[in-house]
């Protein structure tokens, strides 16, 4: 049962990401321009990576929050160095 809950849990959270990104995307299109551009590695470990964490910590344990945020910090970073290499900040 759990199984089935992180899974449901995980696929809200990936919709709920997909549809903000879809209305920043057409609040700001030089965004959805630099999103698009990125590698896909870079998008796997959002949604492989940092939203199962999240999604844990709401099922299992409220302090796997911090490896979840320290994640997606890192891979903030690493995207912004990825869009000033590639010129697109």
């Amino acid at each position: 049962m759990q199984i089935a809950a992180a899974l449901l849990i995980y696929a809200l959270a990936l919709t709920a990401l997909a549809l903000i990104n879809r209305r920043e995307f057409r609040r700001r299109p030089t965004k959805g321009r630099r999103y698009a551009a990125l590698p896909i590695g870079y998008k796997l470990a959002c949604w492989l990576g940092v939203m199962p964490l999240l999604v844990a910590a709401l099922l299992l344990h409220p302090a796997l929050l911090i490896p979840a945020w320290v994640g997606f910090a890192l891979l903030e970073m690493a995207c912004v160095r990825w869009y000033k290499k590639a010129g697109l900040l």
